[in-house]
């Protein structure tokens, strides 16, 4: 894709998602008043699933139009223009886990800990190993994305019952790995090079009905890139994938 041409695609995007906000937070407004009263009103078993259900989907459109957002903002940033300061890696680990894991509905919103590395919420369990004080010189807004972005496909594209991701992040003197490791489906090798390509999906196991727009993954390249670093992955059909982010030091 030519530069001027994916300048253009990302002021479209840019416009839908500024188009798509104002609409959906009164629609996502009046629907979540309406449903909070229904302890006062005497609805119907049909209109109370309904309202629900409307509620529900609202919220994933939202979550949506954020995404975009989001995408639209780090493709357009220069790196040159990058706020950069030392984030310690461990504290944005965990902070990025929390945040995951209490995006995964109504249940037991707090988090279950059962260690300062292990974190375990409905069927999904974390677990950080991180050497203690470890910092990085990034832009922690855009880490924290490129993260959580990783955190949520590992568990998005993983149909078992129990969910386990294992975060891993060495030290090699000169450079910083960090690496997010899954059990779900895994991904075609005739598929791996396409991944990182905007408004890929790979969802033969979800019958085409994943939540999302495909540009994950792209924003986490876009994001490495502009630190400097490299991403790769290693996946095997049907056990699962390991993204490894590595960054200069």
């Amino acid at each position: 894709m030519e530069p001027n041409e994916l300048g253009l695609n990302i002021h479209i995007l840019t416009l839908i998602a500024h188009k798509l906000r104002t609409p959906l937070s009164i629609i996502n407004g009046y629907s979540e008043a309406v449903v909070a009263q229904a302890g006062k009103e005497k609805f119907s078993p049909f209109t109370a699933k309904a309202l629900e259900e409307i509620c529900q989907q609202g919220g994933h459109m939202g979550q949506l139009i954020e995404k975009l957002a989001a995408f639209n903002k780090v493709m357009m940033v220069e790196k040159n223009a990058l706020d950069k300061r030392p984030i310690p890696i461990n504290k944005m680990l965990k902070h990025c886990t929390s945040l995951v894991l209490m995006q995964r509905n109504s249940a037991g919103l707090p988090t279950d800990s059962s260690s300062d590395a292990t974190f375990v919420k409905r069927g999904v369990q974390v677990d950080i190993d991180c050497p203690a004080n470890l910092t990085i010189n990034g832009n922690e807004e855009m880490l924290r994305l490129c993260i959580s972005e990783l955190m949520e496909n590992a568990i998005k594209f993983n149909n078992k019952m129990e969910k386990i991701i294992k975060v891993q992040v060495a030290n090699h003197g000169d450079s910083i790995s960090l690496s997010v490791r899954d059990y779900g489906v895994g991904v075609r090798p005739q598929d791996v090079e396409n991944l990182f390509k905007p408004f890929f999906q790979v969802d033969d196991d979800f019958t085409g009905q994943v939540n999302g727009w495909g540009l994950g993954l792209s924003m986490v390249q876009r994001v490495v890139t502009l630190h400097g670093g490299t991403v790769s992955v290693v996946s095997d059909r049907g056990l699962g994938s390991i993204f490894t982010l590595k960054f200069p030091l």
